[in-house]
């Protein structure tokens, strides 16, 4: 590869029901380097990391395609978060995340990028949500580095955690290499109302600390269903800084929302980021 750089394409960009074999040979030839997994909040998607004949037909995609699946994305846990007062939905949380975990190590996922909230999204949150999140978030980070995976916080929509700066915070107080960020330009972008001093800045906070970069298109009260172009995402001026930061892996986020040209679309998307990059 010339480009000192590699752009993957998350996997709700394609359309649920298709195979995954027929995923892997798209996103190939649309001219994307890897494949993003998604193990969203659906229990079709959480039993992924279960199932020994998903581990197969992955295997067998991979294989078949030679194209490879380097990252995942753990939003499950935003659902059954670890921060979560209710020990049974916290406890929920930490058998999906060790599960995902020794998933990744048994497939070659590299990175897992998880939501930095201690409660869904829009719930209430305190003190004590803040203590046990971080408590359990510790002891996810020691189990995954035994398996040599490493995690990705991903900022969020919320202001718990919706800037780079704040979740520096979760980086340093948990302090390993295994878990850094993997943030989100969209909400980067909603986090500082599209101020681009104020972006850059936080961007700056996360130096030397990212595994990669998610590309997604936002509004101020929208934050995912849209295509690059239709929100007020300025995507050049942030790729551009990620990779003065030295990010090197970025990721094509945006949803498949039953476009009749969703597969042109691969296409765009993935020159989209080299025009932001050139």
């Amino acid at each position: 590869m010339s480009l000192d750089y590699t752009v993957g394409v998350y996997e709700k960009a394609f359309p649920e029901e298709l195979p995954l074999l027929e995923m892997l040979r798209l996103a190939k030839e649309s001219g994307f380097d890897f494949f993003e997994l998604s193990i969203d909040r659906t229990e079709k998607r959480i039993a992924r990391v279960f199932d020994p004949a998903f581990e197969r037909e992955m295997d067998d995609a991979v294989r078949a395609t030679g194209f490879p699946i380097y990252s995942m994305g753990l939003s499950a846990v935003g659902t059954y978060t670890l921060g979560n007062p209710e020990p049974q939905i916290a406890a929920r949380g930490m058998d999906i995340f060790r599960r995902a975990i020794c998933f990744a190590e048994k497939m070659g996922i590299r990175i897992i990028q998880i939501p930095a909230c201690d409660m869904p999204k829009f719930d209430p949150r305190s003190e004590e949500t803040d203590r046990i999140y971080l408590a359990n978030l510790r002891k996810a980070v020691e189990f995954a580095s035994a398996h040599a995976v490493v995690l990705g916080l991903e900022n969020m929509e919320n202001d718990y955690m919706d800037s780079v700066e704040k979740c520096m915070r979760l980086v340093n107080e948990i302090d390993s290499p295994y878990l850094q960020l993997y943030s989100d330009a969209g909400n980067i972008t909603n986090a500082w109302r599209n101020a681009r001093s104020d972006m850059l800045r936080d961007m700056e906070r996360g130096k030397g600390h990212y595994f990669a970069f998610h590309e997604k298109e936002v509004q101020p009260t929208r934050y995912g269903g849209l295509f690059y172009g239709d929100g007020w995402v300025d995507f050049e001026t942030l790729t551009k800084k990620a990779y003065k930061l030295g990010i090197r892996r970025f990721v094509m986020e945006y949803w498949y929302t039953g476009n009749e040209n969703w597969k042109a679309d691969l296409v765009k998307a993935r020159r989209l980021c080299d025009a932001w990059l050139a």
